[in-house]
Parts: structure tokens; sequence; C-alpha cells
């Protein structure tokens, strides 16, 4: 059985909630947009990608708020990235970046990710 708490406890408690682990709240807003809440990383990652995948076939869906995302490493951002290779072709629109992450992406130079 997984230990809640903080605000992941908050989380479970949304009818919006996508996924959750011990580490990352996933949840959808009305306007079909996302939100990542805690960390990804190589122990969630693929978890992520098939969550977001089943969200991301959804028409109206591709911007992805990061403004709570504590962490990513690259795996966890390869996961994201994978999404844009779906069949409708678009980029991942990450809202609220951090200059880190905001840093990070402009080194790796990823065209799967546009930044709004």
């Amino acid at each position: 059985m997984m230990t809640i708490n903080g605000s992941f406890e908050s989380a479970l408690h949304k009818k919006n909630l996508l996924y959750l682990d011990k580490q990352l709240v996933v949840r959808t807003s009305d306007d079909g947009s996302v939100r990542l809440i805690g960390q990804i990383d190589l122990t969630n990652g693929d978890a992520i990608a098939d969550t977001l995948h089943r969200q991301w076939t959804r028409p109206g869906t591709g911007t992805v708020d990061v403004a709570e995302l504590q962490f990513i490493d690259l795996y966890g951002l390869r996961a994201l990235a994978l999404l844009s290779d779906m069949p409708l072709g678009r980029p991942i629109r990450l809202h609220n970046a951090t200059p880190a992450l905001r840093r990070l992406l402009a080194l790796l130079n990823w065209p799967a990710f546009t930044i709004g």
C-alpha cells in the first residue's frame, strides 16, 4: 500500500486526477492541459508517458504546466518528448517552465518542446 502525504493527499480528492505515485501527481484541466506536480525520473517516466499518451490523443490537448514540477531528469524529458511523435504530431507546449528548465531545453535544442 502506498503512503500519501502533503499535497499528494489533497490531489486524491480531485476529479481531474490522471496519475498518482509517491513522487508525482498528474492532473488535467477543463481546457485539456495537463499539470505536473512533483518529480519525474527513471522510476516513473514510463508510467507518465503512458498516462499522457492516453490524454494526448484527445482533441484540445498539448499544454503541460510544469510550474510545480520540482525535478525532471533526462529520462523524464525523453518520456515527454516522445509524445510529440504521436500521430497528432504536435510539440509539447511547456507552460510556467523555470529558468533552469528553459536553459536545459535550450542546450538540448529539442524540437519536441515549445515554451509558452
